[in-house]
């Protein structure tokens, strides 16, 4: 006999591999962290598990993973609606973020992980920038463990920037900033691949030359992936134009900056040249569909930058600028903002969707070997999609179906690391979504009166 931690049963398996293998009546076997069997029609009578779901009828697929959100947003959703980016961030965004306590950002790190997970994400990442206060980066990595997914923190840094509105206090020297990087890798050392911890510049109007070089010099020098926001706006040229002659990618590219470990966040406004630029030196991009049509940014050129050999993942950026942090519905404006803006129907199929979603977001955060695909000697991130539901039925293409007609609903179960965090409406953490929306609100009013006494 063999024993297993996990077994899943009779599911039609959509592995996500470099063939879109499908896997009718398949069953996956689970031992700790890991999936370590993976076979077709019934489970063979000398398999026993700990634990056994039947999937009859149901779809696993690999889990998805977020390449950008900002957690402490998910306080902030509809506020500074239909604005642009600098109005927008000047209304919502900065005035709150400058006030909120480590409490606060824990309690909205399990707002928005749990919101991720219940649409099948099993990976996130957070991208944090309210920097005021170190003990605010441990609260929101504190809620994301809480919840069980699996987390990538971005602390960022400003060393400019009040011109645009940045608070003073979210501003320091990229030097200050890669300390207290050091010291979050330090303390969270023992997390494994369930929490990494990146570094990278805001935005490009909050980032001087010197703090690109800093930071670049401290990711080189201690191997450390790096993100940014970049070209969301004209905002991001006009700057570089006007302070250092040249835009900002031609600009990055200079100094060595474009790499491999780099994630690039938005690259709406991406000319030919630079996305050849990002092909040759492995850049990564995180394609936010929903803020970039929430916030009138555009279309980013994401067929072009695909058929360049671009990676692409796909992120919902933070809940202000989405309102949500429902990954399923980022996956479908994904798809139909691709076709819409270019009048052609095959611009972005929903195998290429699902692809940036899994792969993709494997390759971006770099653990395409552990993630993005159901394959033995991967972790065991996945998520069961139930079909039969009025919005989903009938099925007759998954990755169709799973793009175009689903919603939170048809998620039965989401598996992290080898373990049900997730399963028919109930997070295994033990948070429940009313008790966390009280809590929330509460706090809520605290924020209001002191954004009001600004």
């Amino acid at each position: 006999m063999t024993h297993y931690d996990l077994l899943i049963k009779d599911a039609d398996i959509c592995v996500m591999d470099s063939t879109m293998t499908r896997i009718p009546q398949g069953w996956v076997a689970v031992n700790g962290t890991d999936i370590a069997a993976i076979g077709q029609g019934t489970t063979p009578e000398n398999i026993t598990a700990s634990d056994t779901i039947d999937a009859s009828g149901q779809v696993l697929f690999p889990g998805f993973i977020d390449t950008h959100t900002h957690i402490f947003q998910s306080f902030l959703k509809g506020l500074g609606a239909d604005h642009r980016l600098i109005e927008w961030l000047n209304l919502s965004a900065l005035p709150y973020g400058q006030f909120m306590t480590p409490y606060q950002q824990r309690l909205a790190a399990q707002l928005t992980c749990m919101e991720a997970i219940k649409s099948g994400c099993t990976t996130l990442c957070e991208f944090f920038y309210t920097n005021q206060d170190p003990e605010l980066a441990d609260g929101c990595i504190a809620g994301m463990e809480d919840t069980g997914i699996r987390s990538i923190f971005i602390r960022t840094f400003q060393d400019c920037g009040k011109d645009y509105g940045m608070p003073a206090c979210f501003i320091q020297p990229a030097s200050q900033a890669m300390e207290e990087v050091s010291r979050l890798r330090k303390t969270y050392a023992n997390r494994g691949d369930m929490l990494s911890i990146w570094t990278g510049p805001d935005v490009t109007w909050s980032t001087t030359k010197e703090g690109y070089r800093t930071m670049l010099e401290y990711c080189n020098a201690e191997n450390v992936r790096y993100a940014m926001h970049i070209d969301e706006t004209e905002v991001d040229d006009d700057m570089c134009q006007r302070n250092y002659g040249q835009d900002i990618v031609p600009m990055l590219d200079e100094m060595g900056f474009l790499s491999d470990r780099m994630l690039a966040t938005h690259c709406v406004n991406l000319t030919n040249d630079e996305i050849r630029r990002f092909a040759d030196n492995g850049v990564s991009i995180s394609y936010n569909p929903v803020s970039n049509m929430y916030l009138g940014s555009g279309a980013a050129p994401i067929r072009e930058a695909l058929d360049a050999g671009v990676n692409v993942s796909v992120g919902t950026d933070g809940a202000a600028s989405n309102n949500t942090t429902d990954y399923l519905e980022s996956l479908k404006f994904a798809a139909l903002i691709q076709k819409g803006f270019t009048r052609d129907a095959a611009r972005i199929t929903a195998p290429q969707t699902l692809q940036m979603a899994t792969n993709g977001g494997a390759k971006a955060a770099g653990m395409e070997n552990r993630l993005g695909s159901i394959e033995v000697g991967k972790r065991a991130d996945m998520f069961l999609f139930e079909p039969r539901k009025l919005k989903s039925t009938p099925m007759h293409d998954p990755y169709a179906t799973i793009i175009y007609s689903s919603s939170q609903e048809n998620v039965s179960t989401t598996i992290v690391n080898g373990k049900i965090v997730y399963s028919n409406g109930q997070f295994s953490c033990g948070i429940e979504e009313r008790d966390l929306s009280d809590k929330i609100n509460i706090e809520l009013d605290k924020l209001r009166k002191q954004v009001a006494a600004l």
